[in-house]
């Protein structure tokens, strides 16, 4: 069954963690899971050229600007949940990983460090540039260690 939720919230499939878990810190390749079209879609690299929100370098915002989420709809966040419940993305229920598929998919960087600050809060850090976001998570269908995350929103300290 294909899932199209849009934008990270449908990044690709896959039956191994890309990575390892971890609550405090991730370090992920170019290689991170990045959106797709449907939930059974393999993993792909982000780019310039898969991902239109990174068409370019000014992608990025400037520093001390906040910026929008994931911004799912409930269905797209139920939907999402039953892909991750059936084997799907089980990325999505790290914080860093979650945070480093967004910032790949939106500013189409590749080569990032995720710390999670607290629970809810993961800075990410561009390692080409040295760009430093801050995201905030939530957990919209389930609180439970099995519910996924997803960005609400950010803000662009460095």
């Amino acid at each position: 069954m294909a899932v199209s939720v849009g934008l990270v919230a449908s990044c690709g499939d896959g039956d191994t963690t890309p990575g390892a878990q971890s609550t405090t810190s991730a370090s992920v390749p170019a290689s991170a899971p990045a959106p797709a079209t449907t939930a059974e879609s393999a993993p792909a690299s982000s780019s310039p050229e898969t991902s239109p929100a990174a068409t370019s370098e000014d992608a990025t915002p400037p520093a001390g600007s906040s910026f929008p989420g994931e911004d799912l709809t409930p269905e797209q966040a139920e939907a999402l949940q039953r892909a991750v419940d059936e084997g799907s993305q089980p990325w999505r229920l790290d914080p860093p990983l979650v945070a480093q598929a967004f910032v790949a998919d939106r500013f189409g960087w590749s080569d990032t460090d995720a710390r999670a600050a607290d629970p809810h809060t993961v800075e990410v850090t561009n390692r080409a540039d040295g760009s430093i976001v801050v995201l905030q998570l939530r957990r919209p269908v389930r609180e439970s260690a099995d519910g996924i995350w997803v960005v609400t929103d950010g803000v662009r300290i460095g």
